[in-house]
């Protein structure tokens, strides 16, 4: 007799809104490739994103999603009708968002006048990020901007364009974070990146601040003025990867202080920044969920040991999330572990525990909701991908892994595994090719990375009342980043670290092949040592075999009995 499908309901193992939520991704790309083929066909031009993605790959990934959505509901056996329903709602919801928001983007003034040609614009706009090095020659500095008027035929017209202003040595220490300012430049379509608009500007032009920052950017940015001060003192490998491991910017990047110490060694920094993209431990100078799961055991241990209220504890937890995302370079990746922090924070407070699954997939519908252009956004993708990993195998592996190693190498690894699974297509989409040495490599940082990161946070914590105190802690971290850096220099450098591929939606194709036909292969092993291993019928229990700890154990002591020649 089968049972009902509700009494199965298990919170910890909730997939019902994983179809919806990938539905709707797939649904967001798909207008957007949609919106774009349409304008090109009405204007020549791309309205938008820049995005940047293949035309096959909202196709692709609509297929991917049907699939996934008729193996999942297969698996669960959930109810048919149900699961259709809901995962039309979420696609129609998707869809009508992001058509709305190119819609707004395509008529907005400053993108029409862009589209025309590359013209001289007055704009007055607000940075919405820090100053940082620019990533084109012939300028110094780039700030994302967002618009609020433009200037066209001497008539102010209201703006929303999100922009990329190059500028040059003069402009670079005058813009900061949350004011707004009335700039001339070059306005033309972004050839490349998430930003749709480029602003040049040149020496020649003007730049009057209008507005001035709000008091909570004006004291993160002076936090993380005197952090990079502090960080000066250190060797290169210190100053690239300590900022870098704790606030998401390497140190080269960053443009605005004040101290005339001398530049980080160019050479040295991109050769760094190459060794570790290639060993595979690149994601550990971007601030991710890591930084998040950190301060909130510190703060859980901090309030089991006062014997606070949970619902108290859960307002820390939440006030740490909030100041933590503040204090951090604005990314993506740290929007998905602020939005998935504060359902944990309200899980504890409610006494229950935080279902990981459940919270990536409502964070994921909720963002593409309020924000359509985050389903273009690489580090949104690589977030959510190696989360969803994470949550769905990382316990999986680490038990299987557990008969052969140690416990804790087996989590170590099982989680880099885990976390691979889903973001090597999309890393694919980036640069073709296959870092073969990540595994090894995270497993050899892996313990320094979470003592670096709190000694980093705790040095940027201290930076602006404490320069001496923070500067100990600063230099306790780059201990910690000098393996790092020992380690990408070592394996990135070998000549079998990475593995040439198949670029674009054929090459993420191929990686997902051969990720399942690789699970398929393990499934029917497993399944075949098992049988094996069954015990013969009849017989009551289960079959019992000593793992390779026990083995070692006797050997070592039958050896010591052997040598000392004691037959006791």
């Amino acid at each position: 007799m089968s049972k009902d499908w509700a009494l199965r309901e298990q919170g910890s193992h909730d997939w019902r809104m994983l179809p919806v939520a990938l539905t709707m991704w797939a649904a967001s790309l798909g207008s957007h490739s949609a919106f774009a083929w349409w304008s090109e066909r009405e204007a020549d031009a791309l309205p938008s994103d820049g995005i940047g993605w293949e035309r096959l790959l909202p196709g692709g990934m609509a297929c991917l999603v049907l699939i996934l959505v008729v193996l999942l509901a297969h698996h669960l056996r959930m109810r048919w009708p149900g699961v259709l329903a809901v995962c039309i709602a979420a696609a129609c919801v998707g869809s009508m968002t992001t058509i709305a928001a190119d819609t707004i983007a395509w008529h907005d003034p400053a993108m029409t006048q862009a589209r025309q040609s590359s013209v001289q614009s007055a704009i007055t706009a607000t940075v919405t990020a820090p100053v940082v090095a620019s990533d084109q020659r012939g300028y110094d500095c780039q700030v994302d901007v967002r618009f609020s008027v433009i200037v066209i035929e001497g008539t102010d017209r209201g703006s929303v364009a999100k922009a990329r202003v190059y500028a040059d040595d003069p402009y670079c220490a005058r813009m900061h974070r949350g004011a707004a300012y009335r700039l001339a430049g070059t306005l033309q379509q972004a050839r490349y990146g998430r930003m749709p608009l480029w602003l040049l500007v040149d020496g020649s032009q003007p730049l009057a601040q209008v507005r001035d920052p709000p008091l909570h950017y004006a004291l993160i940015s002076r936090m993380q003025q005197e952090f990079f001060m502090v960080t000066e003192q250190l060797p290169d490998q210190g100053r690239v990867l300590v900022p870098g491991l704790t606030m998401g910017v390497l140190g080269q990047d960053y443009v605005g202080t004040d101290s005339q110490s001398m530049p980080i060694h160019a050479t040295y920094a991109n050769i760094l920044e190459d060794r570790f993209r290639k060993s595979g431990i690149m994601h550990l100078m971007a601030v991710s969920g890591g930084h998040f799961v950190l301060l909130a055991g510190l703060v859980r241990r901090l309030g089991r040991w006062l014997l606070m209220d949970r619902r108290l504890t859960a307002v820390m937890i939440a006030s740490m999330y909030v100041l933590l995302a503040a204090a951090m370079f604005p990314g993506d990746s740290v929007t998905r572990a602020l939005i998935m922090g504060m359902m944990g924070a309200a899980s504890h407070a409610m006494g229950r525990r935080s279902q990981a699954l459940s919270a990536l997939c409502w964070t994921v519908v909720g963002v593409l909701v309020v924000s359509p252009g985050m389903s273009t956004s690489y580090g949104f993708a690589l977030s959510s991908a190696a989360v969803l990993g994470i949550v769905l195998f990382a316990g999986r592996l680490s038990r299987v892994l557990g008969h052969v190693l140690p416990h804790s190498l087996a989590e170590m690894m099982a989680m880099t595994i885990a976390a691979q699974l889903f973001t090597l297509p999309i890393q694919v989409l980036m640069e073709p090719e296959l870092p073969l040495l990540s595994v090894p490599a995270n497993l050899l940082v892996a313990p320094f990375v979470g003592l670096s990161t709190i000694t980093g946070l705790m040095s940027l914590a201290l930076a602006w009342c404490m320069p001496w105190l923070a500067g100990v802690f600063a230099w306790v971290s780059s201990w910690g980043t000098l393996v790092m850096e020992r380690v990408a220099m070592w394996l990135g450098s070998n000549e079998i670290a990475t593995l040439p591929w198949k670029d674009g939606v054929v090459g993420a194709a191929l990686i997902l092949l051969a990720e399942l036909g690789i699970g398929a292969l393990l499934v029917l092993v497993t399944r075949q040592v098992k049988r094996v291993r069954q015990p013969e019928a009849g017989l009551p229990g289960m079959r019992f075999g000593s793992v390779w700890r026990v083995r070692l154990t006797l050997w070592i002591e039958e050896s010591r009995r052997l040598l000392s020649g004691d037959s006791s």
